[in-house]
């Protein structure tokens, strides 16, 4: 089975878990009216203690594109951006196969 949407991995490192994750809690209400989007999944690291990631989906690439554009002025995700330290990972796939 395929899908036609587009997932969005993030795999971030912060300096202070708990704050990060407060932050990451109200970004996530905020995304919830982009255009697009249809889920995030937060994940925390269970071997490296300053790691998180985010896995969001968007309806397509475009809509992912403009959410990019607009985290940067939405003063609800800039607590969020402020606890990251560091980027590992910031990619968009598409689903391939599920089982």
């Amino acid at each position: 089975m395929t899908t036609d949407t587009v997932l969005e991995i993030a795999v971030c490192t912060v300096a202070d878990k708990p704050a990060a994750e407060q932050a990451r809690r109200a970004a996530m209400d905020a995304v919830k009216t982009y255009p697009g989007f249809v889920s995030w999944r937060a994940l925390t690291s269970v071997e490296q203690g300053d790691m998180i990631a985010d896995l969001v989906e968007w309806t397509d690439k475009d809509s992912a594109d403009a959410a990019a554009t607009k985290v940067q002025a939405d003063p609800a995700f800039a607590p969020y951006m402020a606890a990251i330290t560091g980027v590992t990972l910031m990619q968009h796939f598409e689903t391939q196969g599920t089982i």
